[in-house]
This record gives C-alpha cells, sequence and structure tokens, in this order.
C-alpha cells in the first residue's frame, strides 16, 4: 500500500530547493509555459484564448509518478470526484498523448508509458489467459488482488485499440525511435489479445466483452446475472440460465455488458443494448420487440479449452475501425523500424478488415453504418450477421469515416445523416446519439450528451472525405454554443445537444485534448484532398 505521508517526505527536498531560490525557478516555469504556448500565438483571439485554456487544464491535470504510477501522467480531472489523483485510463491517455505531443511530447510518451507499465504479461500471477491486455484503469494503491487496498483500480476490461494511433502522432512529434522501438512489441502484443480473447468466431474482427473477473463469473467460469423481481435482486450462473430467463421475458442486468460497454470507451451506449424501462416501453407500444434489446454473450476458450473470457455477440462497427486503423498503423511503425514482413502484414490485414466493415457493416436503406448481431453461422456474403438497425444510430456509424475506412460513396451517405437535423446536427452538433434513438436523451451520458472525442471523429471524417465546409460550420457552432466554453468556465467532459448546458465533469482532460486537436486541424492545418475512391461494384449490395 502507498501512503500520501511517504510521497509527501519524498517531496521535501525538492520543495525546499525551489523555495532557496525562487526567481530561478520562477523563470523556468514562465520559459516553459511560453514554449507551451508558443504555437497558438497567431491564432484568432477568440481561439488563442480557447487553445491556452485547454493547455492549462492537460497541464493542470498532470500529475508525476506516485504509487503504484511509476511515470507522468495525465489524469482526466483532478477537481472530480471520480477521476481525482492520479487514475489512468488508456482511452483517455490515447487522446491526451495526441494533443500534449503538440507541446509537450516528453509528457505525451510518458502518459502512453504509464498505461503500458501495467500491460499483462505472460507469467502474470493474475490474469495469464490475458497476456497482452491494457487494463481498463491503473492508479494510485494495487488493487487486493496484487497486493494493495485500491478499490477503483479495474481489469475487467480494455479500451478500444488506438493506441498505435496514439504511439505513431507521438513518435512524429518526438522523434524518438528508441521509445518507438521499444513500445512496439507491446503494441504487437495488445492487438493480439484482442483477436486471443476476444474475436469469438475466429474472423479477424473483434467483439468487445468482459475478462474473467470476480464482476462477471462464479469459480467455475460461469457467468454471472441477476434475476429482477420487484424490489428483489437473485443472483444466477451460467450461460444457458441466461438464455432461459431472456426467453421468458425476465427482468436482467448483466455485468459483462457493462464492462463491454466500458471496453468500447462508451459507457451505456444504445448499440449495446442499453435503453431505459420507460424507453424500452415507449419502443414496445410503437411496434417494436422488446427482445431486440436483449444482449448476448459467448464463452471465448484457447486451443485447450481453458477460459479466457466473454465476448459480447456482436461486432461493433467502431470496434473493427479502430482495429483497422490500429493495424494500418502498425504496418506504418513497422516499416519506419525497418520490419518489412511485419508491414506488409499488418497492410494486408488492415484491407481485409476494411472490406469487412464496408460489406457487412453498412446499411444501403438508411445510409448509415451499425453493430451485426453474430448469428450462429456466417451468411452468404461471408459477414457474421446483420446490422442491429433497430438500435437506432449513434457516433459509432462515423468512426469508418474517421479511420479512413470508408469509400467516397459511403462517406456521402453517412455525412447526410450526420448533417440532419433531425439526426445528429442539433445545437450543439453530433452527440452521442440521434435524435431519432429510441434510447436518445439529451442529458443520458453516453446516448445524447456531446462528448468532444466524437465530436472530433465526426468532424475530421467529414473533413477526410472533403466536407471541410461542413464540418467547419459544425465546429463553429459548438464553439459558440457550448456554454461557458469561449468565455471563462472550465472544458466540461460534456455538454448537452439541446441546450449546450455544461455537463459532466469541469476541466476535462480528454475535452481540452480534443478542443487542441480541433483547432490544430481547422485553424492551423491547410485542407487535405479528400478520399475519392467510388463504391466498388462488390459492395453494392443491401443487407437487409
Amino acid at each position: 500500500m502507498f501512503t500520501i505521508n511517504k510521497i509527501a517526505y519524498k517531496q521535501q527536498r525538492p520543495v525546499a530547493k525551489i523555495l532557496s531560490s525562487p526567481v530561478t525557478y520562477w523563470q523556468r516555469s514562465k520559459a516553459r509555459w511560453t514554449g507551451y504556448l508558443a504555437r497558438y500565438q497567431t491564432l484568432p483571439r477568440d481561439k488563442q484564448t480557447l487553445a491556452i485554456k485547454a493547455v492549462e487544464t492537460l497541464i493542470g491535470n498532470w500529475r508525476s509518478p506516485a504509487g503504484a504510477i511509476a511515470f507522468d501522467t495525465v489524469s482526466p480531472s483532478v477537481t472530480a470526484r471520480w477521476f481525482s489523483g492520479n487514475l489512468t485510463w488508456p482511452w483517455d491517455s490515447w487522446k491526451q498523448a495526441s494533443a500534449l505531443r503538440l507541446f509537450a511530447p516528453n509528457l505525451a510518451k510518458a502518459n502512453i508509458d504509464a498505461v503500458f507499465s501495467y500491460q499483462i504479461a505472460a507469467n502474470d500471477p493474475v490474469r495469464p489467459q490475458d497476456k497482452g491486455l491494457l487494463p481498463d484503469l491503473i492508479g494510485y494503491n494495487l488493487p487486493p488482488e496484487r497486493g494493495g487496498d485500491g478499490g477503483n483500480w479495474s481489469e475487467r476490461n480494455s479500451k478500444p485499440s488506438l493506441a498505435a494511433w496514439a504511439v505513431l502522432n507521438t513518435y512524429h512529434a518526438s522523434k524518438d525511435k528508441a521509445w518507438l522501438a521499444q513500445i512496439y512489441p507491446k503494441l504487437v502484443a495488445y492487438r493480439d489479445w484482442w483477436l486471443r480473447n476476444r474475436d469469438h468466431n475466429q474472423n479477424g474482427i473483434p467483439e468487445f466483452g468482459a475478462t474473467i473477473d470476480k464482476h462477471h463469473n462464479n469459480q467455475a467460469g460461469e457467468l454471472l446475472f441477476y434475476l429482477h423481481e420487484g424490489k428483489q435482486k437473485h443472483t444466477r450462473f451460467g450461460l444457458k440460465a441466461y438464455r432461459d430467463a431472456q426467453a421468458q421475458g425476465k427482468q436482467i442486468s448483466i455485468p459483462a455488458q457493462t464492462a463491454a460497454s466500458w471496453e468500447s470507451g462508451r459507457d451505456d451506449a444504445a448499440n449495446f443494448g442499453f435503453i431505459s424501462p420507460q424507453q424500452l416501453e415507449i419502443y414496445v407500444k410503437q411496434g417494436g420487440d422488446a427482445k431486440d434489446w436483449q444482449v448476448e454473450f459467448a464463452s471465448n476458450k484457447d486451443a485447450q479449452g481453458h477460459l479466457l473470457g466473454y465476448s459480447l455477440m456482436q461486432e461493433s462497427v467502431d470496434g473493427a475501425s479502430y482495429f483497422y486503423s490500429d493495424t494500418k498503423n502498425l504496418s506504418t511503425i513497422a516499416n519506419i523500424l525497418t520490419k518489412p514482413k511485419e508491414a506488409k502484414a499488418f497492410s494486408a490485414q488492415a484491407k481485409q478488415i476494411a472490406d469487412y466493415i464496408n460489406r457487412c457493416m453498412f446499411d444501403d436503406n438508411s445510409g448509415y453504418y451499425y453493430d451485426i448481431r453474430i448469428a450462429a453461422s456466417p451468411l452468404e456474403n461471408g459477414c457474421a450477421g446483420k446490422p442491429i438497425i433497430e438500435r437506432g444510430r449513434g457516433p459509432e456509424g462515423w468512426a469508418p469515416l474517421f479511420n479512413q475506412v470508408a469509400t467516397a460513396y459511403h462517406a456521402k451517405r453517412v455525412s447526410e445523416v450526420m448533417l440532419s437535423p433531425s439526426e445528429f446536427n442539433t445545437y450543439i452538433p453530433l452527440g452521442s446519439a440521434s435524435q431519432t434513438n429510441p434510447a436518445f436523451g439529451a442529458n443520458i451520458y453516453w446516448r445524447g450528451r456531446v462528448w468532444l472525442d466524437q465530436l472530433y471523429f465526426g468532424l475530421m471524417g467529414l473533413r477526410y472525405y472533403g466536407y471541410e465546409t461542413e464540418a467547419k460550420t459544425l465546429l463553429d457552432r459548438f464553439m459558440q454554443n457550448a456554454d461557458g466554453l469561449l468565455q471563462n468556465a472550465p472544458i466540461r467532459e460534456n455538454y448537452n445537444p439541446l441546450t449546450g448546458e455544461q455537463q459532466g465533469a469541469p476541466n476535462f482532460s480528454w475535452s481540452a485534448a480534443h478542443i487542441l486537436l480541433m483547432i490544430e486541424a481547422f485553424e492551423m492545418d491547410k485542407p487535405k484532398a479528400p478520399i475519392k475512391e467510388e463504391k466498388p461494384v462488390s459492395q453494392q449490395i443491401t443487407t437487409n
């Protein structure tokens, strides 16, 4: 166990040194901040002020090595209860590092190194079956399973695979090839984990899911779920019992479903079957089937039959798109490190993933990408199943644009949905669920609120395919309508799509990071030539 007293004792000497020579350290601090802000000096005043606020937010959430964390890291928000201290999430860190590399590349590297410092090894005493896994959350104190008493350390799931994206971004800024070479095998191990522990049907498209964990299963490996009867909650185990309860229309909750949504980075999102009882009642009254919102799970096992974890039985389009980027970026990194055979293999795999996404996850009737429900056997076209259209549209549908998987045809269709006032083109645009989504609520965490990472992904997706003007219009509207953003209010975790109201944690790091990335792209960078390839004949099919 680590204590504040131990850390405070270690800090007494440097604090005394600073106090003995304050002018020297003041000058160093001034020079450091001048360096941070130098690239934003030529921006228009409102954008410059916002950029400075974003830099202040990221640097203010910087925490030095302490407790179990041996590297400098950046917390989501030290002013919010659930994010305080040096808590470190991979999903946040990829985004934070991609912005930090613009003005503090060494801190960007350290933040990434902090995440990888607890990557699961083959000889791990707790979960050797998860070799390569990056835990969902690490922090000051280790969990009881690892000899500590931490209550907010989580190995229940991982986070989406944008690691190679963040590493490559950081390498381009730092040019530290030795660091790149050191982290490359860790990236490969992370990718291998997805394919080994989260690809139930072994088709190269991982699912989101849950690890073997006391919150998910019993000692026999049977999946845990709860049966709700009035005010009573009964603990049950086993996939057969779970499926029987579903068939009987019982009210069920299953912790692995929550973990799978966490693993996506979008907690309790609609595409993972989350909807309020009131919304579900309305959905059924309007002719929908309550079973549309039920989710299935499967156990993943190795060749010897040993349990590895659990997969949600649907292939997520955002997860597949991030996995495509991870694979493509690994090819680029392998080339930089003079590993041509590995680069060629990754490149070929990336092409296969892209073809699958466009062939299997796009619905031509509605013009949008969706997750697909894994059927008992593959469809004639080689797809694992059909799109889950009934759970509505969310930002997962523009992930293929951000990751540059979509063809120009698919991007045009998706852009029309994104820009529709009845869908995502709201007062604050590009929320976490379309207004037509049965589970939409303007104040629901990941089923309505506008998150700046998804806003950035959407705007960049539009930009990559030639919709620069439209993307800039949406960005300007966000900046003008987000309450307090251009004034002196803190940068928030998320915003209300219909009113612009501040929501979530204040001084939020990934929001600050994406503000800097959006300013970089739309205020400081020249537009790129749009992707022009047409829809291949082989993809001119409907998926209904």
